[in-house]
């Protein structure tokens, strides 16, 4: 099974995660992408293989990421802030809500799909 390091594998990761300079990814996003991984790797990517055999993703997983805000990536941009503030939801791993762009989202879905297993990705289809 895979860990939450950096993977080896030449063009395997974003060219930002390679130290390459981007336009785009600042500091901020180098973090919440670090807390992300982890966050991924501890509550779905390190389980993925027990829940495959399994067939089945424990109830908990989702309340776990619900806690934790990470559901909130999954809604449409741009997110609802004064809703979500009402809610007394202020951030997402670290990152307000108000500052939530779409790159997030990006490092959120690539961090979520990295594990090639298909049951879990938010992109799931069932093909029953």
């Amino acid at each position: 099974m895979g860990t939450n390091s950096p993977n080896p594998v030449p063009f395997s990761e974003p060219p930002y995660l390679c130290g390459l300079p981007s336009p785009y990814y600042t500091e901020a996003h180098r973090q919440f992408q670090k807390a992300c991984r982890a966050f991924i790797w501890e509550h779905l990517h390190s389980h993925a293989m027990e829940w495959e055999r399994e067939g089945t993703v424990p109830p908990h997983v989702f309340e776990v990421f619900a806690k934790h805000n990470m559901l909130l990536p999954n809604l449409p941009s741009p997110l609802p802030v004064a809703w979500l503030k009402k809610l007394n939801i202020h951030d997402i791993l670290g990152v307000k809500v108000e500052d939530w762009d779409l790159i997030y989202t990006g490092i959120y879905l690539d961090e979520v799909s990295g594990y090639t297993l298909v049951c879990y990705t938010p992109t799931c289809v069932d093909f029953d």
